[in-house]
C-alpha cells in the first residue's frame, strides 16, 4: 500500500513537470543527465523525470539507456525534444553497462541516476553546483560507510565524506575515463569481477574514480519509485552479493595504488534510437 505522503510527492514532481519554473545556474556549464531503465514497471514514470529535467536551462541533454531488448524506448517515452537522446541496446545489460554508454558521450559533466529516484529541478541543480565546486571528487546524496569489519553504514540527507555513492552520480569526464580504466584491470584479473560489476557493483567503481573519496550533500527527501523494493522490479541480489560486493571494494582499492595503471577499455559509439 502506498503511504499517503509518498503519493502527495509523487502527485507533485508530476505537477512540476507541467508546471514549475525554470531552474537556471550562474555560469554557462552545462551537464548531461544518464538515466537506465531496464523493467517496464519503471518506465511508467519517464516522461515526468524528463519533463522536470528539461525545465532545468543547464542540461545539454537527457540520454536514456534502455537495457532491455524485449522493449523499445520509444514507445515508452511520449516526449520529444532536442535536447532528448533514447537507445536501445541489442542484448541485455546490466546497470553498469551505462558508463560504457557515457564514456561515447561528448560531455564534461554529467549526472547518473537510477530508475527508481525521482530528483525535483531544485535537487538536481543542488548536486551539480557540488561538482562545479569540487570538480575532482563524484557528489551524491546518498551512500555507505566501508567499516573496518567489512560491513557497510548508509548515510543521506548530511553533508559527509564516505567510501561509496548511492542511487544517483555527478562526475566529471576524467571519472568517467577512470572507471574504464579501473573496469579494464577488473577484466584483466579476473573476468567475474569484472560482470560482477556490470550487474550489480559500478557504484563501487565510480566512487572511487575521484581524486579523494566522494561526497554526499544536505537535500530534501530523496523521491523514489514506490517500486524501489519490489521483489521481481528490484535488481535481485543472491546470497552472493555481499561476498562478491566485498571482493570488488578490496580490489578496487588495489588497483587504485599508483603504481599500476590500465588502458580504458575502447570507447563505444553511442548510437542514438530511430523515432
Amino acid at each position: 500500500m502506498i503511504h499517503p505522503r509518498r503519493s502527495l510527492r509523487n502527485l507533485s514532481f508530476t505537477l512540476n513537470g507541467y508546471i514549475g519554473r525554470k531552474i537556471s545556474i550562474d555560469g554557462p556549464q552545462k551537464v548531461t543527465i544518464l538515466l537506465t531503465y531496464y523493467h517496464p514497471a519503471r518506465m511508467i514514470h519517464i516522461d515526468s523525470v524528463v519533463r522536470n529535467f528539461l525545465s532545468c536551462t543547464f542540461v545539454d541533454k537527457i540520454v536514456i539507456t534502455n537495457h532491455n531488448p524485449e522493449v523499445r524506448i520509444q514507445n515508452k517515452v511520449k516526449l520529444r525534444d532536442e535536447r532528448l537522446i533514447l537507445i536501445n541496446q541489442d542484448i541485455q545489460r546490466g546497470s553498469g553497462y551505462r558508463w560504457q554508454v557515457a564514456s561515447a558521450i561528448n560531455s564534461d559533466y554529467f549526472i547518473v541516476i537510477d530508475d527508481d529516484i525521482f530528483l525535483f529541478p531544485s535537487q538536481l541543480k543542488n548536486l551539480f553546483e557540488h561538482l562545479l565546486s569540487e570538480p575532482l571528487i563524484p557528489h551524491g546524496y546518498a551512500g555507505q560507510l566501508h567499516l573496518n569489519n567489512d560491513t557497510f553504514e548508509y548515510r543521506e540527507r548530511e553533508d559527509a565524506q564516505l567510501d561509496y555513492l548511492c542511487e544517483l552520480y555527478a562526475v566529471t569526464k576524467d571519472h568517467v575515463k577512470r572507471f574504464s580504466e579501473i573496469e579494464q584491470c577488473l577484466l584483466e584479473q579476473d573476468k567475474t569481477l569484472y560482470d560482477f560489476v556490470e550487474q550489480f557493483a559500478d557504484y563501487i567503481v565510480i566512487s572511487q574514480s575521484g581524486a579523494q573519496n566522494p561526497k554526499i550533500h544536505k537535500t530534501d527527501r530523496l523521491l523514489r519509485s514506490d517500486t524501489f523494493k519490489t521483489p521481481g522490479i528490484a535488481a535481485h541480489k543472491g546470497d552472493s552479493f555481499a561476498e562478491g560486493v566485498i571482493k570488488v571494494c578490496h580490489t578496487v582499492k588495489e588497483i587504485q595504488t599508483p603504481t599500476l595503471v590500465c588502458d580504458p577499455l575502447p570507447t563505444h559509439e553511442l548510437v542514438e534510437a530511430a523515432p
